[in-house]
């Protein structure tokens, strides 16, 4: 195991005053470029050029709902709509047996009725 106080390791760089500069030139030139930014939104054209650049990003994130695994996906709701298909399908097909047989109920209690009317009508003539 090693000695846990080891000034070795724990020795830390020091670093040269270019160093330093150049670390802070950098970080001052992020932050002319972020004020920059900033300043170039507060121009006409450059919010124009943003509501159109926020557009699109509205557009490709409908679009990514539409192509990925969530309940807006594409492939989810073409599920749901091929149940709710086949649920339809099978209420027309019980549907057509329904007015089938009730057509033939229909017929049936038609035909009794006639039987009737002709027995009352011979009934009244006798």
């Amino acid at each position: 195991m090693y000695p846990m106080n080891n000034n070795d390791n724990n020795k830390r760089a020091q670093r040269t005053p270019s160093q330093i500069i150049a670390e802070t030139e950098a970080r001052l030139s992020k932050l002319r470029l972020r004020q920059a930014k900033i300043d170039a939104k507060n121009t006409p054209e450059v919010q124009a050029l943003i509501a159109k650049r926020n557009g699109y990003l509205a557009e490709q994130r409908e679009a990514k709902k539409l192509l990925g695994n969530g309940p807006q996906s594409g492939a989810v709701r073409i599920e749901k709509h091929e149940a709710w298909i086949a649920k339809i399908k099978q209420e027309c097909a019980d549907a057509e047996i329904v007015v089938h047989n009730t057509g033939l109920l229909i017929d049936e209690i038609d035909d009794q009725i006639a039987a009737l009317s002709v027995y009352n009508s011979m009934d009244a003539e006798a």
